[in-house]
């Protein structure tokens, strides 16, 4: 039985930030990550969108950007289009995420792959975990395993609402970097939208990077009647059609994103960070900086209650903390999400105002209404 502080499951960005702030306070430090990561990290299924003040601020090397994007074009199936002016950078997931393990292993955090959780238990004060390979034991864990969280389904937390989960197809396509260059732009990233027409509750994408297109499709789950046909909708569209044209499929992925605030995000020493929190745009879908924070608020939670003796007050610091740098805005963005997929009306109405505004200003000073 191997003796932490501090069982962090999963090695995302929020895995990865939280086992990198808890090392550097001192705190002994496991993650434990089901997935071979190797040299080059684990494919995940992302577009891999990332601001440019996040690139800046953790020191992202350029030569492992996919791409620098300067426009996110947004297209209406009726034919509208609107341009949103910005810099930032397209990512591979497996790159990216592998950084952020090794900065966390280099602050002191012990890092195992390849090893799958496989039982969680609490036992007095602590909690025993059974990996395929070993067992261990932790007073705080961190949950940082996706939006199916099988730590949290072990523990017996309630999961998200169907309203709350989007479900996404990803493929990766090989192309040409000229082609790319050629049809999509060399510095743009494509977004597709059509209530009535493509996607009740959601958009699709093409996100290019060196050579290759993630070309991706994202309905809410609950209205989902067979994907396959409806990521078909998205696939014959003419500039799809186009860009995709002697392209060749590397990968195929379905994946669940949450798009809603998991009903419980603390429970007895257990820290929901990350999807397994739900602490993602319900109106974009960009989760990596919010699985960011909220893995360092977990630890700063944790430090600031011990320092105060106030264990008590765990769950309620952690919420309010979080609330107090995004979740506020994220479940705002919620509310609003409703209203603006309402029909192609409202939702071309705030398609226009994106064009000029950040989504979390348009919901805050409610420019929708």
């Amino acid at each position: 039985m191997k003796n932490f502080d501090i069982i962090i499951i999963g090695a995302g960005p929020g895995g990865s930030v939280a086992a990198k702030v808890a090392s550097e306070n001192g705190y002994s430090t496991c993650t434990l990550e089901k997935e071979l990561l190797g040299e080059k990290g684990r494919y995940k299924a992302c577009g891999g969108a990332a601001a440019w003040e996040l690139i800046e601020e953790i020191n992202y090397p350029e030569e492992k950007i996919g791409r620098v994007i300067e426009s996110l074009e947004l297209h209406h199936v009726d034919g509208e289009s609107y341009s949103k002016k910005g810099k930032g950078a397209v990512v591979w997931r497996s790159t990216f995420d592998k950084f952020l393990t090794d900065m966390a292993v280099d602050s002191g955090a012990l890092l195992k792959d390849n090893e799958l959780m496989i039982n969680i238990e609490k036992v007095e004060d602590f909690y025993k975990i059974s990996t395929n390979k070993d067992k261990y034991i932790a007073k705080y864990v961190i949950a940082a395993d996706g939006v199916s969280s099988p730590t949290l389904k072990l523990l017996g937390w309630p999961f998200f609402k169907s309203q709350d989960v989007i479900l996404t197809i990803t493929k990766e396509m090989k192309t040409t970097k000229s082609y790319i260059d050629k049809i999509l732009g060399s510095d743009t990233v494509h977004l597709f939208f059509g209530i009535k027409d493509l996607i009740p509750v959601g958009y699709a994408w093409l996100f290019p990077k060196t050579d290759k297109i993630t070309v991706g499709w994202g309905n809410q789950i609950d209205l989902v009647k067979n994907s396959r046909k409806e990521f078909e909708k998205f696939w014959t569209l003419p500039y799809v059609k186009e860009a995709l044209k002697n392209s060749t499929m590397e990968i195929f992925k379905p994946h669940l994103i949450p798009v809603g605030v998991r009903p419980k995000l603390y429970e007895e020493n257990v820290f929901a960070v990350g999807d397994a929190g739900g602490m993602v745009d319900p109106i974009s879908g960009k989760g990596i900086p919010y699985a960011m924070m909220s893995g360092q608020i977990a630890i700063e939670t944790i430090k600031s209650c011990e320092k105060k003796d106030k264990l008590d007050k765990l769950g309620t610091t952690y919420e309010k903390s979080l609330d107090r740098r995004f979740l506020k805005i994220l479940k705002a963005k919620r509310i609003a999400r409703d209203k603006i997929f309402k029909d192609d009306e409202s939702l071309k109405k705030f398609l226009k105002l994106w064009e000029k505004h950040r989504a979390s200003e348009i919901v805050m000073k409610k420019l929708l209404d």
